[in-house]
């Protein structure tokens, strides 16, 4: 490369160039959890959405092949009724915060245990759209701690996402590890951020 260039200052001023442009692109003001575009959005089921071009450059390779894994594999959830289908039933109300909402929550709660498959989330978030309509925001991993360090060392993770940890008495009754990943809309405070200040129950 070093000969390459050094008798090609087309090379080098391409190089250049390409610097100034990315170093225009991501400020001082961008985070790892932040889009390039603030008005990307996923939330139409009948488009499949771009991956979130900012986030993404930053992300490693192996975290994301999996969020497009996960969004391969609940795809068909923009159709509530596939999701009941398959074992989903309405666990919550619609859940809001001032930090942002979370949606309706959809659990199959025959899959709340101590196994974990990154392709397959315990519960599913819904919004209700102005016409009734559910729409699918998210996802969400529950896995029983108890259950879960008697097999493993370590907490989950989902790629190089570390999920949290929940204690008793809310918003469940027993130790767990979650996490939220907004797969179908964007966070603008990151996909793995628990509330969504683009989600609300209005």
């Amino acid at each position: 490369m070093k000969n390459y260039f050094r008798g090609s200052y087309c090379g080098l001023a391409m190089v250049l160039t390409m610097t100034i442009i990315l170093s225009s692109c991501i400020t001082d003001e961008s985070s790892l959890d932040q889009p390039l575009d603030p008005n990307t959005t996923l939330e139409r089921a009948t488009d499949y959405p771009e991956t979130f071009s900012l986030e993404n450059l930053r992300m490693d390779s192996e975290t994301n092949k999996m969020l497009a894994g996960l969004r391969a594999a609940t795809a068909k959830y923009h159709r509530i009724e596939v999701a009941m289908e398959d074992g989903y039933e309405q666990g919550s109300g619609c859940v809001a915060t001032p930090a942002g909402g979370m949606g309706y929550h959809y659990v199959n709660f025959a899959a709340v245990d101590g196994e974990y498959d990154p392709t397959m989330p315990e519960a599913l978030l819904y919004e209700m759209d102005k016409n009734g309509q559910m729409k699918l925001v998210g996802v969400e991993f529950v896995i029983v701690a108890d259950a879960w360090d008697a097999e493993n060392e370590m907490i989950p993770y989902f790629g190089m996402q570390e999920f949290d940890e929940a204690f008793p008495p809310a918003p469940l009754p027993f130790r767990n590890y979650q996490l939220h990943v907004w797969v179908w809309k964007h966070n603008p405070n990151g996909i793995f951020t628990m509330f969504n200040p683009n989600v609300t129950c209005e």
